[in-house]
């Protein structure tokens, strides 16, 4: 991973329920309602200032994935809750992991820890992730204030403090948020494409079971071509 990505971002953490209000909320009235997100925030929050920190992540998912959202709604016709819960989470994960690319390092640094050993101490993640950020209060703030959506989310456990186990895999059978996991992928690991062959191999797909992936064509964000060597890769569309 490149050592090139300093930027963290994150302060302070977001419960899954209000991230899920929020965007939910978005994709069904197209505005950003700051007053109630607020308000949501301070029923999980203690502290104005750090309900606002968190308001402020809320508002950078929103508007740096606007898009994204606006594709999914279209698609949804404006309501987030007719997706299942495992796609809505994936989706969630994915904006979060493109607002906050430390996000997605995170979780490929405990999908490779798991592929090791059952159990991941956080000290190892902090090795990890230190090696790319540097080992700096920001990112030890940034691992604390992550890690608690993963397991709202269930796709990580932890079964006592400072230990983590992998959780479930979220399979997901909406097309486009499908297509959104390897976006993601493809876009934050600084690569131009993907084999289609790989896809079951790459930390990142550890916590995800994409609806069809193999399809000759994508509808959304990717393409699939094929190489010179017979081997099928998928690229984003530009």
């Amino acid at each position: 991973m490149s050592s090139k990505r300093k930027y963290i971002g994150i302060s302070n953490r977001i419960p899954f329920v209000v991230l899920e209000y929020a965007i939910a909320d978005f994709i069904t009235t197209g505005q950003v309602n700051t007053p109630a997100y607020l308000k949501y925030i301070l029923e999980f929050t203690k502290g104005e200032n750090r309900a606002k920190k968190t308001l402020g992540h809320l508002v950078s998912i929103i508007n740096k994935n606007t898009s994204l959202i606006n594709l999914l709604a279209k698609q949804t016709k404006g309501d987030f809750q007719s997706l299942s819960l495992s796609d809505r989470r994936a989706f969630l994960i994915c904006l979060y992991s493109l607002t906050f690319p430390i996000v997605y390092d995170i979780l490929n640094a405990f999908s490779i820890g798991f592929k090791v050993q059952e159990k991941i101490s956080k000290r190892v993640i902090i090795e990890k992730i230190g090696a790319i950020y540097g080992s700096n209060r920001a990112m030890h703030i940034g691992i604390d204030e992550t890690i608690p959506l993963f397991i709202d989310c269930g796709i990580i456990s932890r079964p006592k403090r400072g230990m983590y186990v992998k959780g479930q895999t979220l399979k997901t059978t909406n097309p486009l948020i499908s297509e959104l996991i390897i976006y993601v992928h493809i876009k934050l690991s600084g690569s131009n494409s993907i084999l289609v062959e790989d896809l079951n191999f790459k930390p990142w797909y550890s916590y995800f079971e994409p609806f069809n992936i193999s399809n000759d064509k994508f509808n959304f964000l990717l393409n699939r071509k094929e190489g010179a060597i017979g081997k099928g890769y998928i690229t984003i569309k530009s």
